[in-house]
């Protein structure tokens, strides 16, 4: 299940479309895609502005924008599993009332870069990363449906008064 969309991640991203745009279309193709292309053929706008060869462009970069949702979405579901396995798929709604969308888009932008992270996108979305965490250790919930999940095992501590109960006779 993807947790996001491209739009999502367009929020995420500091220059929006034109940003996904940049790292998204490759090659000699990515003189051919700007940001408002991207936009239009997403929302499956009216393309008649633009050739065929950028409308072509802009389809494969918004399935590199896909497929990056899909890798982060994944990746979160490595946090999400352990705790929420009873409840997966995730529901929709239970999703879309959480950060979750937010951070699986932050962490699919910075994704996008490879191996070439600027160090203020790494620190920018460092509060994603720290949330998945914080989600796989029961220190943060999803929401409402936290209550059906069984939490992380703990210790259980009882006490009681010395000498209560005589076990001389056992």
């Amino acid at each position: 299940m993807t947790y996001a969309s491209i739009a999502d991640m367009a929020r995420a991203a500091t220059g929006g479309w034109d940003e996904l745009a940049q790292r998204a279309a490759t090659g000699s193709a990515a003189a051919l895609v700007d940001g408002a292309l991207l936009q239009a053929v997403e929302a499956q706008a009216d393309l008649s502005a633009w050739s065929a060869e950028a409308e072509q462009a802009a389809i494969d970069a918004l399935a590199r924008l896909q497929d990056a949702l899909e890798r982060a979405s994944r990746h979160a579901d490595t946090y999400l599993f352990p705790r929420y396995r009873q409840v997966m798929p995730l529901a929709p709604e239970l999703v879309a009332g959480s950060d979750l969308p937010g951070v699986v888009a932050a962490i699919a932008v910075k994704r996008l870069y490879g191996a070439s992270v600027p160090e203020e996108l790494r620190r920018g979305t460092q509060w994603a990363d720290d949330y998945l965490a914080a989600l796989a250790k029961g220190t943060v919930s999803l929401g409402a449906a936290d209550t059906a999940v069984a939490q992380p095992a703990g210790a259980t501590m009882v006490r009681t008064q010395p000498k209560a109960i005589d076990w001389s006779g056992y």
